[in-house]
Parts: C-alpha cells; structure tokens; sequence
C-alpha cells in the first residue's frame, strides 16, 4: 500500500462523493489551504467526506 503522507502532501484522487465527479488533487501538509466555490459544488463532501476519510484510514494504518 502507497503512504499517502510520505511526502510533503496528501494526494487524492478519483474522489466521487455527491457532487464531486473523478476529482484529483493533492493538498500540501503543513500549510493553511483554503476550499471555496460556488453553493453545491462540493466543498464539504471534499473536506468532511473524501479528506477526513483519508485522514482516517492512514491514522488507523500508522497504529497497526
């Protein structure tokens, strides 16, 4: 299994939660990043959904 957080990111990609459709990004650690756009474009399924999930499962992987 790939570590998401080996380098100076969190990579995501393919996230298709609610509103997002096959979205890609990585999001450098460390640093103040900021999600906007437009009502129902998918920011929160972006942040609570996809990157918390993320965020999850790499905690529950560093434990084991």
């Amino acid at each position: 299994m790939t570590d998401l957080f080996a380098d100076g990111t969190i990579s995501i990609h393919g996230a298709q939660e609610n509103n997002l459709k096959d979205v890609s990004l990585d999001i450098p650690k460390h640093k103040t990043t900021v999600f906007a756009g437009l009502s129902g474009s998918g920011k929160s399924s972006l942040v609570f959904d996809t990157l918390a999930a993320v965020s999850r499962k790499h905690s529950i992987t560093r434990r084991i």
